[in-house]
Parts: structure tokens; sequence; C-alpha cells
């Protein structure tokens, strides 16, 4: 189901707001038609494991788009307080030791 997830981000003042789009029919593959904000919080915390992504998500919300067979989860992310990695930096560094050997 993670390969299947279609993310949008929006920076905020303070942190992003995520969006998480699932086809409604992999959600219900594994939670079945229980669409409820456990599970989006573990879908949400999946998510961001799975992509190395260390924000931390909060005022998670789900949203089951009948019309279009879409579930989507949405939710705060906060940077403030832990360590955020520096995705630029560490590909600059990786990409530099491979071109120098």
């Amino acid at each position: 189901m993670l390969n299947s997830i279609y993310e949008t981000r929006t920076r905020l003042d303070e942190g992003y707001h995520i969006s998480l789009t699932i086809p409604k029919e992999e959600y219900t593959v594994i939670y079945g038609n229980d669409i409820n904000e456990q599970h989006a919080t573990e879908i949400i915390n999946d998510y961001l494991q799975h992509r190395d992504d260390d924000g931390e998500a909060h005022d998670i919300k789900i949203y089951d788009h009948e019309a279009s067979n879409m579930i989507e989860i949405e939710a705060q992310l906060n940077y403030i307080g832990n360590e955020h990695t520096d995705y630029n930096k560490s590909h600059g560094e990786l990409f530099s030791k491979n071109t120098n050997e």
C-alpha cells in the first residue's frame, strides 16, 4: 500500500501540512471498511518511517471520498524539537563520495 500513496505537502510558518491519498481498494485490503483516525495514524507513521522522514505528525484526520474511491489522510508535520535531516546535504555527500572513487 505504501507504494500506492500520492503525497502532497504545503510549507507552513512552522512545519508542513501533508496529505496522503490512497486508493480505497488498497486501504480496504488491510483495514476493511473501518476508516478511522487510529488507522490513519498508523498509516502516516509507517509512511514517514518508510520515507526516512523524521517529521512528527499531529492533528491527523481521515476522509473517505466515496465519489472518487479514494481515502485521504491529512496531518501537520512538526520538525521542531527533533533533528530534521538535511536531505540535500546527505545526497550531495553521497554523490561526491561516489564520483571521487
